[in-house]
């Protein structure tokens, strides 16, 4: 495992001197978004910065590691496309050589050895699958390189497989990496950047997948999900403590209960796009907000100990009003923040309602 690292990927161009091996497909952008409506007043910025998108070609480059380290020919990392986790291993086999052209879209936390919770991988968390992991395969598409091979973490999820189709990503191209001491060499290693890293979220990621599940197919528009209460009722954490009491008031203003988990892409994208109000407590489904018509409403149900713009950004990609509903959580709170559960405030949620003239 080497221990030194370009923090760039441009530095790395730098020292090799090799521009061309570095193509900007977005330039860097900063972006004013409409402030979050709601009672509670706003816990970001509305400027935004998003850096700019590349893709960079090493050859001979390495992948390493089930998380899928890529390495320069001087032995170096770059850090700006990998997410760094506790490896205990210092030494790994010798590589496998690909002499074809193999593109890495993996990214994140991919430790199965860890545990046998799919959920050891950043690509199972369904927000982050179709906002940092497919949105890569954008990049190389505008870049134009012929791919032999995509490496990418072991599949387990039917969104996963439906939406690859949707994007007609070549499924027999695939290398999917699980074991630890993953370790390859490619004649010519494609790496793009990473979503994540550039600013979370930047347009162009909304705009892919957006446009790439609403256009590719016809839309059945569903007139009883105008409304509709996104629950989280089969979720380990985050979940609406006091859910019996919330349906009881947006079931009177006729708002439709769904669980989105067991839904095939086509009927999410069906619903969302028919939606006009959708109310969800804060969770990866809400990144469905992208299927919305321009002109709907998103109120997020966000717990107090999480301060997260990232379905704020979505949603004003997407045209959508976004209102933020503070919650208080569960008490006692969860040593982790990220997994307390939500405490609805039915009075409150009442006013928000009544802003949107329900």
């Amino acid at each position: 495992m080497p221990l030194e690292y370009y923090s760039k990927t441009k530095e790395w161009i730098s020292k090799c001197g090799f521009n061309d091996y570095y193509k900007v497909i977005y330039p860097r952008q900063t972006l004013t978004l409409p402030a979050p409506k709601g009672l509670d007043p706003p816990r970001w910025s509305q400027k935004c910065h998003f850096d700019e998108a590349f893709v960079a070609t090493i050859p001979n480059g390495r992948l390493m590691t089930s998380c899928s380290y890529p390495v320069t020919p001087d032995n170096k990392r770059l850090l700006d496309v990998e997410y760094n986790c506790p490896y205990t291993e210092t030494t790994l086999p010798a590589h496998e050589y690909y002499a074809k052209t193999v593109a890495s879209v993996l990214w994140g936390w991919n430790l199965p050895h860890l545990n046998f919770d799919k959920q050891s991988s950043t690509q199972n968390v369904y927000g982050h699958w179709f906002f940092d992991i497919l949105p890569r395969f954008h990049l190389l598409e505008r870049r134009g390189i012929p791919i032999d091979y995509y490496v990418i973490g072991k599949l387990h999820y039917p969104f996963q497989y439906e939406s690859l189709k949707t994007l007609n990503i070549p499924m027999d191209k695939l290398i999917e990496v699980s074991k630890p001491d993953f370790h390859i060499q490619a004649r010519m290693l494609v790496v793009p950047a990473v979503p994540f890293n550039l600013g979370k979220c930047p347009p162009w990621t909304s705009e892919y997948i957006g446009n790439g599940f609403k256009l590719n197919r016809k839309i059945h528009k569903k007139m009883e999900y105008e409304r509709i209460y996104v629950s989280r009722e089969d979720a380990s954490a985050r979940f609406v403590i006091n859910e019996e009491e919330v349906m009881q008031l947006l079931t009177k203003k006729g708002f439709k209960k769904i669980v989105t988990s067991p839904m095939t892409m086509e009927e999410k994208v069906d619903i969302f796009s028919s939606a006009r109000v959708v109310i969800a407590p804060f969770g990866s489904a809400n990144i469905n907000v992208a299927f919305c018509e321009p002109g709907a409403t998103f109120i997020e149900l966000a717990p107090n100990t999480i301060n997260d713009n990232y379905f704020w950004k979505i949603s004003c990609h997407a045209n959508v009003d976004y209102y933020e509903l503070l919650c208080d959580v569960e008490q006692p709170p969860k040593a982790h923040s990220g997994v307390d559960n939500i405490v609805v405030d039915l009075a409150k949620l009442e006013r928000y309602l009544q802003m949107i003239k329900i």
